[in-house]
């Protein structure tokens, strides 16, 4: 999926915190007044999130209203992965065609760096160790079609086994040379961590980055 305008990523991030005021709101009181009012603001969250994305407010009220839970940012993992040579492991996404670091949103129940190898897994076929935290970044600060508030754990693995194995997310596995990346085909938001990552990689006392 294609960048949102500045303006238009900004209204969605609107949506969300408006949501996630409400909802934890809603957690906390039992006034109903102010429960009318919580949902007032849900609804005009939905409403502010349907001018930007394409998709009938009504559809985006049920699925607010099915979902009044506490708002926390999104907790997602990425894995660097370098090879011998030196050579970084992509997967190209089937849904926008582009390419990327193995990853995805963290299970309930399972640790971040078990989530970094299970992604990797499911999307290359490789078995990884988790190594090293590289950083953490806020997705609120890079490019990204999502109203979701998404903090991004950046690690480093190793292989351990396995063999590249294209999935239906994920039509290609690819080792890739540094001067060979290729940056102008990257999802968004994968640009910054695939710097950090191959900055590590060149000299291994590189500090975690943090926003």
């Amino acid at each position: 999926m294609s960048e949102w305008p500045d303006a238009a990523g900004r209204l969605a991030q609107i949506a969300e915190e408006l949501r996630s005021l409400s909802n934890n709101g809603l957690h906390f009181t039992d006034d109903p007044y102010q429960i009318e009012r919580y949902h007032k603001v849900l609804g005009i969250a939905a409403e502010l999130l349907a001018m930007v994305a394409g998709q009938p407010v009504g559809e985006i009220e049920t699925t607010f209203f099915a979902d009044i839970d506490l708002r926390t940012p999104l907790a997602v993992v990425d894995t660097a992965v370098f090879d011998e040579a030196g050579r970084l492991l992509l997967i190209r996404r089937a849904d926008n065609k582009l390419w990327a670091l193995p990853g995805g949103a963290c299970d309930v129940g399972e640790s971040p760096a078990s989530g970094g190898a299970r992604e990797v897994w499911e999307e290359t076929g490789y078995t990884v160790a988790v190594t090293h935290l590289l950083g953490i970044f806020d997705g609120n600060q890079l490019p990204q079609r999502t109203s979701r508030h998404l903090y991004h754990l950046l690690f480093a693995g190793r292989v351990t086994g396995g063999q590249a194995t294209p999935s239906h997310e994920t039509p290609e596995v690819a080792w890739i040379a540094p001067d060979d990346l290729p940056w102008d085909r990257l999802s968004p938001g994968h640009a910054p961590r695939i710097r950090h990552a191959l900055a590590w990689r060149a000299d291994p006392r590189t500090l975690p980055y943090f926003d």
